[in-house]
């Protein structure tokens, strides 16, 4: 069951956002009529946490709520209730968070941050720009699943491979080599890995039809020294050919 809440109570549990995102889902909502918008929202309740003191905390939605905001719109909806931790003490009450993956306190950087650090409003998140490249390529680069911060782990692994340089002058090249680094068996611990790419099995299928054939004409050329007769000629009933050519 959802209910109206106001944006002003519902609290945070990451550090940073895509502000990319956060802009079009501004253009989303400024063209939406009133009735539009009740059914959007209604379609996107907020899951949350009932923490310390009953403060609300998000566990989803971050840039919706952010552009609703930016938008002056008083409200979203308040959907389903993840837990009620209010009887917790803060230091607990993170501590679980964290443990049960609620939360992200995780900077633009990389660095874990205590969770003192993590804003108290929406309007305080700072912009991620790993994470608005992982939504770039979200569904093309990697699956979309219903995996909490996703976006998130894969903007972490994105950088380490990439300078912020690369995004703020050419994210196109950004984008293509994003979706490149998808496809590597170093990434696929992540959530949504899909594989190898075609170029990377191509390689490696090419390297082990290689060594298939080198291993093949080392076989051939044993057998062929032990069909040779005691003059040096070799049986005739002997193949020295590689069998499978290149295969």
């Amino acid at each position: 069951m959802t209910a109206p809440i106001a944006l002003d109570r519902l609290r945070p549990t990451q550090l940073t956002l895509g502000m990319d995102d956060v802009r079009r889902r501004r253009a989303k909502i400024a063209a939406m009529n009133a009735a539009d918008l009740a059914a959007y929202l209604e379609r996107k309740a907020v899951p949350h946490v009932i923490g310390p003191e009953g403060r609300v905390y998000m566990t989803d939605h971050h840039h919706l709520v952010r552009a609703l905001w930016e938008e002056n719109k008083p409200h979203a909806m308040l959907g389903l209730c993840v837990a009620d931790w209010s009887r917790l003490d803060v230091k607990t009450f993170w501590t679980r968070m964290d443990d049960e993956a609620l939360c992200w306190p995780i900077d633009a950087d990389g660095n874990r941050r205590p969770f003192a650090a993590i804003p108290d409003h929406v309007s305080r998140l700072t912009d991620n720009p790993w994470r608005t490249l992982a939504r770039r390529v979200r569904g093309k680069a990697f699956a979309d699943l219903d995996t909490p911060f996703q976006e998130f782990m894969w903007g972490d692994y994105f950088r380490s491979f990439m300078s912020r340089r690369l995004i703020e002058t050419d994210v196109g090249l950004a984008t293509d080599l994003a979706r490149r680094l998808a496809r590597l068996d170093e990434a696929q611990d992540l959530p949504g890995w899909l594989g190898a790419d075609d170029g990377e099995k191509n390689g490696k299928d090419e390297k082990a039809g290689k060594d298939e054939k080198n291993g093949k004409a080392v076989k051939a050329e044993k057998t062929e020294k032990a069909g040779r007769t005691a003059d040096g000629r070799r049986d005739d009933d002997t193949d020295a050919a590689a069998p499978g050519g290149e295969g």
